[in-house]
C-alpha cells in the first residue's frame, strides 16, 4: 500500500452467490471468500444499499452506452470462469474415483494372492497328516500281503512239526 493511493474495491462472492462490495483489508490472508475486482468504479449515491450488483455500481446507471457491453463482457467471463473450475472439480472428483478404483483392484489381487496361498499351504498339511486314500489303501494292502506272506512262510517250515505231533498224541494210548 503506497501512501495516498487508495487499493481497489473488490466484490466478495457470498456463499448463497450473491455479491457485495469489499473495501479491501490490510490483511487478505484470513478472507476465504473469492475476491473479483470490481469492473468499473462509479460514485455511490448515497441512497444506494451497499449490496452491489455482481456487476459492480457501473451495472447500476444505465445512462452511459457502453455500460450494457462491459456487464455483458463481466458476465461472460464469470460464466466462462465459472464452468472452467466446475470443470476441473469434475476432473478431480474423477480422477479420484480412478485411483480409488484402482486401490481396491490391487488390493483385491493381493487378497486372492494371498488367499491362494494359504489355501496351498492348508492343503499340503492336509495330505501330510492324512494323506492320500489311494496312497493309504496301497500301504495297507502291501502290509497286508507281507503278514500274509509271514503267516505262509511260518505255515510251511512248521508244517511237519506240527504233523508230527499230531500224529504222535493220536496214536500213542495212555494206559
Amino acid at each position: 500500500d503506497k501512501p495516498g493511493v487508495q487499493p481497489e474495491a473488490f466484490l466478495v462472492c457470498m456463499p448463497v452467490g450473491s455479491f457485495r462490495r469489499r473495501e479491501p483489508q490490510a490483511d487478505l490472508s484470513t478472507n476465504l471468500s473469492l475476491q473479483l475486482p470490481v469492473l468499473s468504479q462509479a460514485p455511490q449515491s448515497p441512497g444506494l444499499p451497499r449490496h452491489v450488483h455482481p456487476l459492480g455500481a457501473a451495472a447500476l446507471s444505465h445512462d452511459k452506452p457502453g455500460n450494457n457491453m462491459d456487464s455483458h463482457d463481466g458476465i461472460q467471463r464469470l460464466l466462462a470462469a465459472e464452468q472452467e473450475a466446475q470443470a476441473i472439480v469434475i476432473a478431480a472428483r474423477q480422477e479420484k474415483t480412478s485411483r480409488l478404483r484402482q486401490a481396491k483392484e490391487e488390493a483385491d489381487a493381493e487378497v486372492a494372492t494371498y488367499r491362494a496361498q494359504r489355501e496351498a499351504t492348508y492343503q499340503k498339511m492336509l495330505a501330510a497328516q492324512s494323506g492320500d486314500s489311494s496312497v493309504t489303501s496301497e500301504r495297507m494292502s502291501a502290509d497286508s500281503e507281507g503278514a500274509i506272506r509271514g503267516i505262509h512262510t511260518a505255515v510251511q517250515t512248521n508244517k511237519k512239526k506240527v504233523a508230527d505231533m499230531l500224529m504222535r498224541h493220536v496214536t500213542k494210548v495212555a494206559m
